[in-house]
């Protein structure tokens, strides 16, 4: 359970100000089109991610990039805030990050919980809704919804934590209050697109 803290580290980059900086840095040109939440089990589903113990699909259009402590990530690059907003001012662009670590005997409720401490920890201001229990890719899930305030923008971050064997993913999904309904659908579809390799 060593990676606890950088899985917790990635999901506090919805703070928005190392996300921001980063991608400033990096993907400046990178012109792809971005629309909006779409069903990723269909047509497009052939541009998963394949890692070396997991598959996913990400979002149509959303670049993959590499968030310092994640196996993968996945930014929304054209996403837009309005003019002037706080958003807009750091740069923030939605993202998806993957991580990975041992569970050590952990059940998946066991890990989520510890994620949430660490986070609560770090970040006290945090508010998370009741996690709820899914299945991915037939194994069990633990998801939860949270709310942050930070650099005068509100966030709305998704984790999913899915266990398997001895080993967890945590698939950390961050944007702004204000894209959430828009996002919604399509990180639970991201979620539910994930698939083990082992």
């Amino acid at each position: 359970m060593k990676n606890i803290l950088l899985i917790a580290f990635a999901i506090i980059v919805a703070a928005g100000v190392g996300w921001g900086i980063y991608s400033l840095t990096q993907n400046k040109n990178a012109d792809i089109e971005t629309g909006g939440p779409v069903d990723v089990t269909g047509p497009e589903s052939n541009n998963a991610y394949i890692g070396d113990d997991f598959t996913i699909v990400p979002p149509p259009n959303w670049i993959e990039t590499h968030l310092p402590g994640t196996l993968v990530s996945f930014q929304n690059s054209k996403e837009t805030h309005p003019l002037n907003s706080a958003a807009a001012k750091i740069n923030f662009k939605s993202y998806i990050a993957v991580s990975f670590d041992n569970a050590n005997g952990k059940t998946a409720n066991e890990t989520a919980e510890l994620i949430k401490q660490q986070t609560i920890n770090i970040l006290p201001n945090i508010s998370f809704s009741p996690a709820t229990d899914r299945l991915i890719d037939g194994q069990p899930a633990k998801f939860m919804e949270a709310s942050i305030s930070q650099q005068n923008v509100n966030f709305k971050v998704m984790i999913v934590v899915a266990l398997k064997g001895d080993k967890f993913f945590t698939i950390s999904y961050n944007t702004t209050a204000e894209k959430w309904t828009e996002y919604r659908n399509l990180f639970y579809s991201t979620a539910d697109s994930f698939k083990f390799k082992y």
